[in-house]
């Protein structure tokens, strides 16, 4: 099995364990004792783990190959996954889950140096198809999440870690030749693996990132706690909230591909996903009942999902001298907005209600759309 396959189906691994959090939302808060506004607080704190992934990379990458820390990434994320669904109460949650995101942010760092490495030639193929495969399985983990939410909870987490073991195996098993090669780094300073910061259109689209990688984080969990508290959505309506999200993400990632390869602007199809976005947070905030939420979630997935896909081709056009450093910062970003945003929505839902914190979702989608029109990125043609 090659290396490009297995990243393909570990990317599938991935979809399914990421539905975990937020489908299981409800039975997390019950088995741990953890408040609707407290949930922000712990998806915060879990991106701790991510940032302090994000200041010892540049450091692992001297002396590691990104396929080495995709492998450590996986197999840690194993253990970690095991460990939040053997756990009864939030700080023993909340430390796993930190972890998780420390082996995550390992992970999803390498896994597009991987990608890149092994197929170069079809790189701008490669990174939308594999978001696109996320997508896919997206849609099928809302048949799992609802299968577990009529049986037993935590064995998702269980059969995850399962799978993870199995699939970090594969990766040793099947290691590619000519792995040395792809990365010097050694003799490389450290302040070099952050001189993108001083770019001053990169930090623009930098914010941009931030803030659209927020709200993607978000949405892949307020939406499911709001249909539950607002509109006594059950096991089969949550599942099927997930599946439509996924959906409307499938069809804007399949979508992205051919119009990348036609020589469209990235940059315009960032912009007009942000407002696609905006629209669907604007309208599940407006909702007043679970068929309009839908539509609004549908709305929702179709501008977020190809937003990271087309993001990823437009920034390796614009600044292709370090993609290395490129993925971390990237990831930085992500981090970031990810610690914050959480926090905010927490604020917002204890202070106003849940309903209103897509509005604060929206207002964030429309300022990402105005850096990312400052930041004027200019990719070649793809």
């Amino acid at each position: 099995m090659g290396t490009r396959n297995l990243l393909f189906v570990m990317v599938m691994a991935l979809a399914f364990a990421g539905s975990l959090f937020g489908g299981l939302g409800e039975e997390i808060q019950i088995a741990c004792s953890i408040s609707l506004a407290r949930m922000g607080l712990l998806m915060s704190l879990s991106q701790v783990g991510s940032f302090v992934s994000f200041l010892t990379l540049p450091l692992l990458a001297r002396k590691l190959s990104s396929y080495s820390l995709l492998v450590i990434g996986i197999l840690s994320s194993s253990v970690t996954l095991l460990g939040m669904g053997l756990s009864r109460t939030a700080s023993v949650f909340g430390l796993f889950f930190l972890l998780n995101a420390l082996g995550g942010y390992l992970y999803g760092t390498s896994n597009i140096m991987v990608l890149i490495n092994v197929d170069r030639p079809r790189m701008k193929t490669n990174i939308p198809l594999m978001h696109l495969t996320y997508s896919i399985a997206s849609i099928f983990s809302g048949y799992y999440i609802t299968f577990l939410k009529q049986n037993t909870w935590y064995h998702g987490y269980v059969q995850m870690a399962v799978i993870y073991l199995v699939m970090g195996t594969l990766f040793i098993l099947y290691k590619p030749a000519g792995i040395d090669r792809w990365e010097q780094r050694k003799d490389q300073k450290l302040s070099d693996s952050f001189s993108l910061l001083k770019n001053k259109a990169f930090m623009k689209y930098l914010i941009f990132l931030i803030l659209a990688n927020a709200v993607e984080y978000c949405n892949a969990v307020y939406p499911l706690l709001a249909i539950t508290a607002l509109h006594a959505a059950g096991a089969r309506e949550v599942g099927l909230a997930i599946i439509i999200i996924h959906f409307g993400s499938t069809l804007s990632r399949l979508a992205a591909i051919p119009m990348l390869k036609k020589g469209f602007s990235a940059h315009r199809m960032l912009v007009s996903l942000c407002l696609v976005s905006m629209l669907g947070l604007i309208g599940f905030f407006l909702s007043s009942n679970l068929l309009w939420a839908y539509v609004s979630l549908a709305l929702m997935g179709l501008g977020m999902g190809a937003v990271n896909p087309v993001s990823q081709v437009l920034e390796i056009s614009s600044w292709p001298s370090d993609l290395l450093q490129l993925a971390n910062i990237r990831s930085m970003g992500s981090t970031l907005g990810r610690i914050g945003m959480p926090l905010a929505v927490g604020f917002v839902i204890s202070s106003f209600s849940i309903s209103a914190s897509f509005l604060l979702l929206a207002l964030s989608m429309g300022l990402a759309a105005l850096f990312l029109l400052a930041s004027k990125a200019k990719p070649a043609s793809c």
